[in-house]
Formats: structure tokens, C-alpha cells, sequence
């Protein structure tokens, strides 16, 4: 079984502030690098000038870095001249950072709209990982999607969803494992499986996000998800799991 861990590189707890990036990231990489096991960063264009060395030493280690947006907003919400300019923007920020090409993108929230594939498209990328059953924002639009990878509507990007928890409507992520541990060891190996780095911060220092969401996104954060995450990726490793980042070629 193949799976693509993936990272959200953005602002903690839906601030611009990054102890996520500067205090979290680092030791994440170095764990990681002790495992054998790369990453695919989705990292928010303006996270990314305000940190370069840290993406570009994500990039030297052989993670892929993909976009995350410009300054991550809900997509469904903007005018066209807005996506076109998060997704132009934050392209070409990541490449100027890296050195490398950016083909993939991640819809902020999953919150990705039917038509943005000729968009993506057009901004010149070639995948995306921009679907989940259930999302705040997005709410059950994706719901109907099929796990397995497709193209978007009207265009030729690859789309990989982070596929169900155990068949529920729950995106395979840390976030939904700390809520739901009980069951979620049951869950095997995913296709893709996602995080923030400030999930595993010990504090809240700050919190943009809607109030009624505080209680499920903090819960279980800090050392209690850092215990979750390797948990899970030493035992799908244990089980044979092979880790690898997306493109567009990926399966």
C-alpha cells in the first residue's frame, strides 16, 4: 500500500502566526528523516516568504513542496480574479523558494470548487489533493467524490482525495484521528493521510477560526497527537506500507 503523508504548512490555528513552522516543522523533518519517510508540504505562499529557509530545507531534503494558496482563503468565496491570482501568486513563490517546479495545489479548508480545475489548469499546475469527505468551510461537497485518484471536471490535473476514516465521513487526518481514537485504530493505511504542523504544539497562543470549532481542534493536540501521528506511520510502516509524495504520475 502506497501512502502520501502530506503536510499543511500555513498560519497556527488559522492566525499568520508560525510557531507551527519554526518550532514544530523542524523536528517533524528530522523524524521523518529517521524513518526513511518523505512528505508532500502544501505550503501557503506567503508562509513561505516569511520562512524560505525553512521550505527550501524541506526542499533539500527530498520532500515535495506544493501550493497551499497565497494566504489561504475559502476559494468558493472569491471572485475568479482572486483564485486566479492565489494560485498564480503562490506558484510562483514556492519556485522562486525552491529552485523547482510547483505542479501541486491544495484547496485551503478543502474547499474547492467544481470548476477550478481549468484554473488550476491554466495556472500551469498538473495535480491537486483538494478533496475530503467533510470539511468546515466545504461542508459535504465532496461527499459523493470516489476515494481513488481522477481528473477535476473539465480539465487534464489529477486529483487525489484524502480518502474516509473506516468508511465514515471523516477525512484521514491527525486532526479526526485525535478526535476519534478510539475507532481510529482500527484504520488501516491510507492513500493520503494530512496534518498541520501547530497540531502538535503543547499551547494555543492565538485562534481565528470559527469559536465553535476550538473545542475539536484543539483537543488532543500537542503530545497526545505527536503520539498519534508515530503511532500510526511506525505501524503502517511495520505493516509495509511504502511512503510516497504525490505528482502527477503518482497512482
Amino acid at each position: 500500500m502506497d501512502v502520501a503523508l502530506t503536510l499543511d504548512v500555513e498560519g497556527d490555528f488559522g492566525t499568520r502566526d508560525l510557531r507551527g513552522v519554526d518550532e514544530v516543522l523542524p523536528r517533524l523533518l528530522d523524524a521523518l528523516d529517521e524513518r526513511g519517510v518523505r512528505a508532500t508540504l502544501f505550503v501557503v505562499g506567503e508562509v513561505a516568504r516569511a520562512r524560505p529557509a525553512a521550505i527550501r530545507e524541506a526542499a533539500r531534503r527530498g520532500h515535495a513542496v506544493a501550493s497551499h494558496s497565497m494566504t489561504h482563503p475559502a476559494l468558493s468565496r472569491s471572485a475568479p480574479a482572486v483564485r486566479r491570482a492565489e494560485l498564480r501568486d503562490s506558484r510562483a513563490a514556492l519556485e522562486d523558494i525552491t529552485g523547482a517546479p510547483c505542479e501541486g495545489f491544495r484547496a485551503p479548508y478543502f474547499d474547492l470548487p467544481r470548476d477550478l480545475g481549468p484554473l488550476l489548469e491554466e495556472a500551469g499546475y498538473r495535480w491537486s489533493s483538494s478533496k475530503a469527505p467533510f470539511s468546515p468551510v466545504a461542508g459535504y461537497r465532496h461527499l459523493r467524490a470516489t476515494g481513488a485518484p481522477h481528473e477535476l471536471a473539465g480539465s487534464a490535473v489529477r486529483e487525489f482525495p484524502v480518502p474516509r476514516m473506516l468508511g465514515l465521513p471523516i477525512p484521514e487526518g491527525l486532526s479526526y484521528r485525535r478526535l476519534f481514537s478510539p475507532i481510529a485504530r482500527w484504520a488501516g493505511a491510507p492513500r493520503v493521510f494530512y496534518l498541520h504542523p501547530y497540531e502538535l504544539l503543547d499551547r494555543v497562543e492565538g485562534f481565528a477560526l470559527p469559536r465553535w470549532m476550538r473545542p475539536f481542534v484543539t483537543a488532543g493536540q500537542g503530545r497526545v497527537a505527536e503520539e498519534t501521528l508515530w503511532r500510526a506511520i511506525d505501524g503502517w510502516r511495520s505493516a509495509g506500507a511504502r511512503f510516497v509524495t504525490l505528482s502527477a504520475g503518482a497512482s
